[in-house]
């Protein structure tokens, strides 16, 4: 493969928050030279970037991206099996369509992995999964294969549970089989080096996510956590992070009354590691980039929100080796903006995937 240099770039630095005039040399793959000339890029391909601004791509931390495909109803919808406590034994890696249009929606907005985790339709979820955005097959794509184990507390498993088994499922019961699962998980060593991540909404839910936690001894992750503003003073320091998010999405249900993008600024005021999630499709993989903008809005420092929808991101799902940020050895995951890229106006103009460009505006 020909060594490609993007030029003349303002290039996002993780460290600074800051973007400095500079030149990007990709190579196999991989991130070559980051450097603030362009010199020494003589017989590769360029692309001169003048005016453009140029980040790693941006990492969607809650997806149900190629599980639930666009347009389609049942047929198209592998995001969940109702079956009972065995789930955890599923993968979401053999769920996934890598024709799904939302990935052509992904790498068109500036989105180059996802953290694919199965819907709240289930107590406990498949095998979540990293993986590009790009890609023939699900091989091809993967990024982690195996990165923990999802469960939900809420409304949405207790409504699934009762339309397909006429089981009353309560928090109590849903609570009870968390437990068991974990039981089982903590007794056949399935929980060393993998991460565990509670859907919900609600105080109540994160409380109980918390306690259960606690209860094992386990570190974890809370997905969307609406409402940890009611609950913030009851939480020990250190003792959570969240996938938050998505906030623009339909306030279509009881357990999103209180959902508003203001928990941007309370998570970042509290010290609360976070990171940007859409849940795909319940928010669209195109409004990742706007859930950035509304946590700018809020308050929350630049540096903060460009490095949750990147480094961060990366960080939390353990692929920090590998992608997540501008440097030498990574993978040349990258992003070439139109404007900054929280600017409300801005769009991905290339979208590069281990280095292939897998989308040009033209």
């Amino acid at each position: 493969m020909t060594a490609t240099a993007i030029v003349n770039a303002n290039v996002y630095d993780h460290e600074t928050g800051k973007f400095f005039k500079g030149s990007v040399l990709i190579e196999k793959e991989k991130i070559k030279a980051v450097t603030a000339a362009e010199n020494g890029f003589d017989g590769c391909s360029k692309i001169d970037a003048e005016g453009c601004f140029l980040t790693p791509g941006f990492i969607d931390t809650c997806s149900q991206i190629g599980l639930k495909e666009t347009g389609l109803r049942w047929e198209g919808d592998d995001s969940f099996e109702p079956m009972g406590e065995e789930t955890h034994r599923l993968q979401v890696i053999d769920g996934i369509y890598p024709f799904d249009p939302s990935f052509h929606e992904a790498v068109s907005n500036g989105v180059t992995a996802a953290h694919v985790v199965s819907s709240p339709g289930s107590v406990t979820g498949a095998r979540t999964a990293v993986i590009h955005t790009w890609g023939i097959t699900v091989d091809q794509m993967v990024l982690r294969k195996h990165l923990g184990y999802s469960f939900s507390l809420g409304d949405i498993p207790k409504r699934t549970f009762w339309e397909r088994t006429k089981t009353p499922l309560t928090r109590m019961g849903i609570a009870r089989q968390i437990r068991n699962v974990l039981k089982n998980l903590k007794k056949n060593g399935n929980l060393a080096e993998t991460s565990v991540f509670f859907r919900c909404h609600r105080a109540d839910d994160i409380m109980t996510a918390f306690r259960i936690a606690r209860e094992f001894d386990i570190p974890f992750h809370i997905i969307h956590g609406t409402e940890y503003a009611k609950v913030k003073d009851e939480l020990p320091a250190g003792g959570i992070s969240v996938i938050a998010g998505p906030c623009f999405q339909p306030m279509d249900r009881e357990e999103l009354r209180n959902l508003d993008y203001t928990m941007y600024k309370t998570l970042f005021d509290n010290n609360v590691p976070f990171t940007f999630a859409t849940d795909h499709p319940t928010g669209f993989v195109r409004h990742l980039h706007l859930e950035g903008v509304l946590a700018l809005k809020a308050g929350v420092p630049e540096k903060t929100v460009l490095n949750s929808l990147t480094s961060d991101a990366a960080r939390l799902l353990k692929i920090d080796h590998l992608t997540g940020k501008i440097q030498r050895g990574l993978y040349a995951d990258l992003v070439l903006w139109s404007q900054h890229p929280l600017d409300l106006t801005a769009r991905a103009v290339r979208t590069f995937i281990k280095g292939k460009q897998v989308y040009h505006a033209g």
